[in-house]
């Protein structure tokens, strides 16, 4: 499906930026050896053969809520696409963009949207006010702050002044991921790499220092995983089905396996 990748992007696009951005030496350093290895470890992630977990199931959905309200033609990208499976929702009727460091995944992402950029989300080779909708899930855990409110800040910047950001991390206040993590880290299995958790009030206060608004917050996925990218003890649509009940839980950002925000820009950043 994929029109164009990174190197191959029309530079005379509107939406193509080549400027270049110079932050500090210790800041370069820090944010150097993170990529590297957040490289290594998303290319073992991407290269294996995945299952479409619980998690994604609720995700997809949320998604799909997200597409209702925005109008046609838009143009959307996944900043740290992975494989790209949500952009595939998208891509019949909006313009969308899929961007990771990692090449392995652009190969699958490549097939779900029109457009994908092997780059990372810290200077992404966009203009300013760029997106409609701008969204992750599982990305910004992955970096110490400051470099996770950086990386916020970066996606706003390419945010349109009307546009929405979505960003989705682990819960702090998740019992059952809190236990599993710690199983997972203590058998030597856990396979993400640095991983932070974060707390309603953390991830609100992360959203904040970047300058946007936060709109609403939300959890997602209450009942402990039927299936992992890895394992899966039920189908799909048994799983689905299964979790539809999770719309009767009240607040589930207090405890649900993920927590996200919709935020948008504050009068003070729209240029």
């Amino acid at each position: 499906m994929a029109d164009s990748i990174f190197f191959a992007l029309n530079e005379n696009e509107s939406f193509f930026d080549t400027r270049h951005i110079y932050f500090p030496v210790q800041y370069v350093k820090q944010l150097s050896v993170a990529i590297c290895m957040a490289e290594d470890v998303w290319e073992k992630v991407w290269t294996k053969s995945l299952i479409t977990s619980d998690y994604s199931l609720k995700y997809l959905d949320f998604l799909k809520y997200i597409d209702s309200d925005l109008k046609s033609g838009s143009k959307v990208i996944e900043a740290g696409c992975g494989t790209g499976q949500t952009l595939a929702l998208f891509s019949t009727h909006h313009e969308t963009f899929g961007i990771d460091m990692s090449p392995a995944a652009l190969q699958h992402a490549k097939k779900n949207c029109r457009h994908v950029v092997l780059a990372n989300i810290f200077d992404m080779p966009f203009q300013n006010n760029t997106f409609d909708f701008i969204y992750n899930s599982g990305v910004i855990e992955h970096f110490k702050d400051p470099m996770n409110v950086s990386a916020i800040k970066e996606m706003a910047r390419i945010l349109k002044p009307t546009g929405r950001l979505l960003v989705i991390v682990p819960n702090t206040y998740c019992l059952w991921y809190k236990v599993g993590k710690w199983v997972s880290v203590m058998m030597k299995n856990f396979e993400f790499g640095y991983e932070e958790d974060y707390s309603p009030t953390r991830l609100k206060n992360a959203i904040d220092r970047a300058g946007l608004i936060v709109e609403e917050i939300f959890g997602l996925q209450v009942l402990p995983p039927l299936a992992t990218n890895d394992k899966e003890l039920f189908s799909v649509t048994l799983r689905w089905r299964l979790g539809k009940i999770e719309k009767f839980f009240p607040a589930k950002q207090y405890y649900a396996y993920a927590i996200g925000v919709i935020a948008s820009k504050t009068t003070s950043n729209l240029n």
